[in-house]
């Protein structure tokens, strides 16, 4: 079982213009279920990228400055030579699985960590 969606692997295709890193992702996905619940959340997530290299990415500059709060889960880390990357968490903090997002636009970032991560780290 794969850990990433096959919807994932769709939507990663629709950025990634490289069809054999796409061919990769497709052999190991997991096909989604017509149940919400079985779709993969995390906890939290790291929004990392390096400060001085944010002038290049300007989609991911309005996401910090005008989008973040929305994501109390979400933390931003600067890294000197990152390049921009989500990094999602596991209940426990702990990293699971590291993105790219050079190319991705603001509406693409809100998208994802709407579906994708808990709106509070509080336990109910």
């Amino acid at each position: 079982m794969g850990l990433a969606l096959c919807s994932d692997c769709n939507t990663f295709a629709e950025y990634v213009k490289d069809q054999e890193l796409v061919a990769d992702c497709l052999k190991c996905c997991t096909e989604d279920s017509d149940d919400s619940m079985s779709k993969i959340t995390y906890s939290g997530a790291i929004l990392e990228a390096c400060m001085r290299k944010l002038v290049v990415y300007p989609e991911i500059v309005g996401f910090i400055e005008e989008e973040k709060d929305k994501f109390p889960t979400v933390r931003v880390q600067y890294v000197f030579n990152s390049p921009p990357k989500l990094i999602m968490l596991a209940e426990e903090g702990q990293h699971k699985e590291t993105i790219r997002i050079d190319n991705w636009k603001r509406e693409h970032m809100l998208q994802f960590l709407q579906e994708k991560v808990k709106p509070t780290s509080a336990k109910i």
